[in-house]
């Protein structure tokens, strides 16, 4: 019976946490992407699990490719911003987006600062 009870637990504490962080997401993703907007809500879903899955396999590119996840982080920084999002949307975006797909501990380890990254996103883009 305690199982059960830990298991519950364990489930209600997991979905209201991803649950925060899809909000947030999504509420970033609008703000940058316009066409996010006009999605419907299971479309929305949809469209972060994707999301989620081209995370991972690009991370796994990285890796795979003998490069840090640092690298990967700034990729990432640079992908979003390309697509014309602000410094500060991009990285309002990175960190919920992150936590989201699981990927939390990456984030808060190998990001160094939104200088940083702006800074390298500058020497990029000319």
């Amino acid at each position: 019976m305690k199982r059960y009870i830990l298991l519950i637990i364990l489930f209600i504490s997991c979905t209201s946490y991803n649950d925060a962080y899809q909000a947030e997401t999504i509420t970033v993703y609008k703000n940058i992407y316009t066409e996010f907007e006009n999605l419907s809500e299971s479309q929305m879903e949809d469209k972060l699990r994707l999301e989620c899955n081209i995370l991972e396999d690009e991370m796994l590119i990285h890796v795979d490719d003998g490069l840090t996840l640092n690298y990967f982080l700034e990729y990432e920084y640079y992908k979003h911003r390309f697509q014309g999002g602000s410094p500060e949307q991009v990285e309002s975006l990175l960190f919920p987006l992150f936590y989201l797909c699981g990927l939390d501990e990456i984030i808060e380890k190998h990001w160094n600062s939104l200088d940083y990254q702006e800074k390298n996103y500058k020497k990029i883009s000319g």
